[in-house]
């Protein structure tokens, strides 16, 4: 077992022995003992789902191959693909064939192939080590395609995983592609009693040798003795389920990765489920997601089903004008909220050399609207154009940010004009707009996706301006932010192993030019802090004097403190009686101990982890800890995989404008166990705003480039300020490392 499996492994371990009711992944039962017990399993008298299947291919394999057409063959899970030769050998009917045999385990994959394609003259053979999630993006490529699925493995799945298991494929499949399953039935729970506790008892070493495993791969020292299989029909979810009981307490050990978990006698700790399907709600499933039944074989009769879909065509996307115009309208809708309790004067006061009077980003989100819809959608516009005068006064790079204040700004109610104004102009642009033209700007709407991130972006700019302003500020709605839904021990680090990931993106409809290409990176082992460092944590650091200790500041943030004159994070009060409150948005209240440390910069959060023994993490190893998926080899968008922001994943949007306490988002739990990296508080990183390799400027390089090399340091994740519309794994902030405005905080890192 390689390092880096042996790796995916423990942290699959821990992940199911943390969750609750416990559970171990099925996929771990599978090693080369494991597989051929499955395979004594099949041959067993209880054992019907085998024979049944294999049966029903004998039969009906020519049928099949006549209805699919010519297509090359995928199978995921391939595995030996006994059964599958009888499809191979009924797709000769369409000449040539070409055959993909999908699955992790390489040595497997090679024996099958060798044997094939000395058996079977007509088939080409491809096969492919990849995980489900590495195949999809790579099936268009093959289609004409048909993909079976095979051995009722959907069953394995919850109905959450078959149901994504269909959305995925929907959007991974082209049009009249075919997909077959295999399907086990609800049948009689006597004969699934049998089938799941055989009287040879090969079931029961099947189950037990997930913990045979462990002892030899992990080093987990388990009693064997004290582990039985338990296994039962669950009528009310139409499955079965398959547990290990431990008869006498148990401790299970993960020295690696610094986990203990002790378990009770009678504790049951489930190793795989077993779905039996009905057909009917089979095909309602899957058309819900475009695959249509064409014709079903076996049935309730032979309790097994081979359903085989079609895939048809989707009905067309939104048009890229409709989203454009929702993605702008809301991010317009959110600006005019957040302004709307502001009067003139805290509208058009400098409140800081660090941030612009907000009538300045209101302007500037309106004419850098203005200037881009008019490169995008009229680029023809003569250059003494008389709404080019304006552009000099909004432009960022001429101005800084101390002098703004003493420029000819609007007013309150010119301001909300030009950007109303500028609003009816770009949707009458996009209604003129061709958006399948080969300009880069306008394809998939890039264009109007940037804006309105840009609009979203600055939106949280005006909220650190009145937070820095001190003055009374009541939005339309403002939510509790949220206790903590699960204990989490603050102090814990989550263990990330040696290995390559992939970082950054190629999307070229969200993602900005710093975020791309998408490339491989690897690291070395290192640790990572399972949460955001909290207001108690912090405190401990104030009380025994951080802010005193040079040795923890170096040179530039020595100088820095000194000259700042700080000794505790922004916005934090100390009471006479000695007690510490925070001053937010014009109120002050106690400081809530088990939330995020907030305002600090990137001098305090170093010192802090200096002091803590430990340091800063890069932007490679957050990004890792946030996005990267051992056990499925592909990066996620969100910690939590590739489903929105939801108020149940993250604390975004501006919703309780504070971060949350810590453990308040169990559902946004990254694959290593680390909890909101994407919402509360943005996070600090030791590394320098620089390229990836590959940068491009696009669509300019004011955006990115021209802040390369100037000493900016990478934030990372995302704030409670922060809209959904810029939130993912792979954004990029960046500021100097002596910025306090920000909603930023962090967490430590170690090695190894």
């Amino acid at each position: 077992m390689s390092d880096l499996a042996r790796a995916a492994f423990a942290r699959s371990v821990v992940r199911g022995l943390d969750d609750t009711p416990r559970w171990l992944s099925c996929r771990y039962l599978y090693d080369a003992d494991g597989s051929a017990l499955f395979e004594r399993i099949t041959e067993l008298p209880e054992y019907y789902l085998t024979r049944v299947e294999t049966g029903l291919l004998a039969a009906h394999a020519r049928e099949i191959a006549a209805l699919a057409g010519p297509s090359t063959l995928v199978e995921l899970g391939a595995g030996s693909a006994k059964k599958t030769r009888l499809l191979l050998e009924a797709w000769g009917v369409h000449g040539r064939t070409r055959y993909v045999p999908v699955d992790i385990c390489g040595d497997m994959l090679e024996v099958a192939a060798e044997r094939l394609a000395r058996d079977l003259l007509h088939v080409t053979i491809d096969p492919l080590c990849a995980t489900y999630e590495q195949t999809f993006p790579r099936l268009a490529a093959q289609s004409p395609l048909t993909l079976c699925f095979l051995g009722s493995s959907l069953g394995n799945l919850n109905p959450g995983e078959q149901d994504e298991l269909f959305a995925t494929l929907a959007h991974a499949l082209r049009p009249d592609d075919h997909v077959l399953l295999g399907l086990d039935l609800v049948k009689d729970p006597a004969v699934l009693d049998a089938a799941y506790n055989d009287a040879a008892g090969v079931t029961a070493r099947f189950t037990k040798n997930l913990f045979v495993r462990m002892n030899r791969d992990l080093g987990t020292a388990l009693d064997l003795d004290a582990i039985e299989h338990v296994a039962w029909f669950d009528r009310a979810r139409d499955r079965v389920e398959i547990y290990a009981r431990f008869t006498r307490p148990t401790t299970i050990a993960l020295a690696e990765q610094g986990r203990v978990f002790h378990l009770a006698a009678g504790e049951l700790v489930m190793t795989e489920i077993s779905t039996k399907f009905r057909v009917p709600v089979v095909a309602a499933l899957a058309a819900r997601h475009g695959l249509d039944v064409v014709r079903t074989f076996g049935g309730d009769a032979h309790g097994f089903a081979l359903m085989l879909f079609r895939h048809r065509a989707q009905p067309p996307a939104p048009r890229p004008d409709v989203i454009a115009k929702r993605r702008l309208g809301a991010a317009r809708a959110r600006t005019l909220e957040l302004v709307a309790p502001l009067d003139e004067a805290a509208l058009t006061t400098q409140w800081s050399p660090l941030m612009s009077p907000i009538t300045w980003d209101l302007g500037h989100i309106a004419n850098f609207e203005e200037q881009w819809v008019r490169r995008a959608h009229t680029p023809d516009r003569r250059r003494d154009d008389p709404a080019r005068q304006r552009d000099h006064l909004y432009d960022a790079v001429a101005h800084a940010r101390a002098t703004r204040g003493t420029l000819p700004l609007l007013d309150r109610l010119g301001a909300l004009t030009y950007l109303e104004d500028v609003h009816r102009q770009t949707s009458a642009a996009i209604d003129r707009a061709t958006f399948a033209s080969g300009d880069a700007l306008l394809r998939d709407g890039f264009v109007h996706a940037m804006l309105a991130q840009h609009e979203a972006q600055h939106t949280e700019t005006m909220l650190q301006t009145i937070q820095l302003a001190g003055i009374p500020y009541e939005p339309a709605r403002r939510a509790i932010p949220p206790a903590a839904r699960v204990i989490v021990d603050e102090r814990r680090q989550a263990h990330v192993p040696a290995g390559t990931s992939i970082m950054g993106t190629d999307d070229r409809v969200l993602a900005y030019d710093n975020e791309r290409p998408a490339h491989e990176v690897a690291l070395p082992a290192f640790r990572i802090d399972v949460t955001p460092v909290t207001n108690r944590a912090y405190l401990g650091f104030v009380e025994d004097g951080g802010y005193r200790a040079r040795e923890l500041w170096g040179d530039n943030g020595w100088a820095w403190l000194r000259l700042a004159g700080v000794s505790h994070p922004a916005g934090w009060v100390r009471q006479p009686d000695g007690t510490w409150h925070e001053r937010a948005f014009g109120r002050v209240e106690p400081l809530p101990l088990d939330q995020p440390v907030v305002h600090v910069c990137w001098y305090e959060a170093r010192a802090f982890a200096r002091w803590a023994g430990k340091r800063l993490p890069t932007e490679a190893e957050w990004e890792k800890a946030a996005a990267w998926d051992l056990e499925r080899l592909v990066p996620r968008r969100h910690p939590w995989g590739d489903g929105p922001p939801t108020p149940e994943r993250a604390n975004l949007d501006q919703r309780c404008f504070a971060p949350a306490a810590v453990g308040a988002f169990p559902q946004g739990t990254s694959y290593f166990g680390c909890q909101q990296m994407l919402g509360c508080v943005w996070e600090w990183t030791d590394s320098d705003f620089e390229p990836y390799p590959g940068f491009e400027v696009f669509p300019y390089p004011e955006y990115s480039a021209i802040h390369f090399g100037r000493g900016y340091k990478v934030l990372r994740g995302g704030s409670w300020a922060t809209q959904p519309l810029v939130a993912r794994n792979t954004f990029r902030n960046w500021d100097l490392p002596q910025r306090r405005q920000i909603f930023a905080g962090f967490r430590c890192a170690s090695d190894g």
